[in-house]
């Protein structure tokens, strides 16, 4: 159980901005394809049957940025999982170079993650506050995540 919860709270946070074609249309000027390096800290919080230290990671990685990813709004997933199932945008707002909007997902847990990102001249900066059902127990997690663009993509 501790593991499937740790996997479905790294989901999250890897793709919370995960999503259809459709709502991300705003962000194709707000930033452009190639490699990206991220810093994502996560604050999983005192969650019950954690193992010490799981409760705050940081995890630094590069991914290549497609056309098609910003068109989804998967700007950050890296690992090549499948988006959460039933998942909806709501609230999406876009001003100047912030957006802020909610991801709302039914399976395979309920979750709902509020989502800020300000887009700067060579990346992005999103935070995000996810409250989850996990058989019944409330869990609750944060994330800063800091992408900056490093040049076109090698292929």
């Amino acid at each position: 159980m501790k593991t499937a919860l740790t996997a479905a709270l790294l989901a999250a946070a890897f793709c919370s901005t995960a999503a259809w074609a459709g709502p991300f249309d705003g962000f194709k000027s707000k930033m452009k394809p190639g490699m990206y390096e991220y810093k994502m800290d996560m604050d999983m919080g005192q969650m019950p049957g954690m193992p010490p230290g799981m409760g705050k990671q940081s995890h630094t990685f590069q991914h290549c940025i497609t056309p098609e990813d910003i068109d989804r709004g998967e700007m950050n997933r890296q690992d090549g999982r499948n988006a959460p199932k039933n998942c909806e945008i709501k609230n999406m707002q876009i001003s100047g170079n912030t957006a802020t909007y909610q991801m709302v997902c039914n399976q395979p847990h309920q979750m709902t993650a509020d989502n800020k990102i300000t887009f700067g001249g060579d990346g992005y900066q999103m935070d995000m506050k996810m409250a989850m059902n996990q058989g019944g127990r409330p869990v609750n997690m944060s994330q800063h995540m800091e992408a900056h663009y490093l040049g076109p993509c090698s292929k």
